[in-house]
């Protein structure tokens, strides 16, 4: 399952004006784990560029983006889903990836 949330605008946060997360869970039966997040939660000089944090380590993943382009980001974290997860979810993930919008236009 994929998540989204887009927060309120706020002018700290470059590019998509807002904090936004994208969030991979695998279901369990009636549990949810949580495998993957993708945010942009620093809003500090020079990291403000979108990375993946995995539940229990404390090291934030960069997904090697140079351009903020919304297109490269859905790419990007596509192939990471199938890089932590099966190449045979990679349709699913796709079409889940492709519904999310871009927090600049929404």
């Amino acid at each position: 399952m994929i998540f989204y949330r887009y927060h309120k605008r706020d002018p700290k946060y470059r590019y998509f004006n807002r904090k936004f997360e994208i969030a991979l869970f695998k279901k369990d039966n009636a549990k949810s784990k949580l495998l993957l997040l993708l945010d942009n939660c620093d809003t500090g000089p020079g990291k403000w560029f979108p990375h993946i944090h995995k539940p229990g380590l404390d090291k934030k993943y960069y997904l090697g983006i140079s351009t903020l382009n919304w297109n490269q980001l859905k790419n990007k974290l596509l192939e990471c889903f199938v890089s932590e997860t099966k190449e045979d979810y990679r349709e699913d993930f796709k079409k889940a990836v492709d519904k999310l919008l871009s927090p600049k236009l929404s």
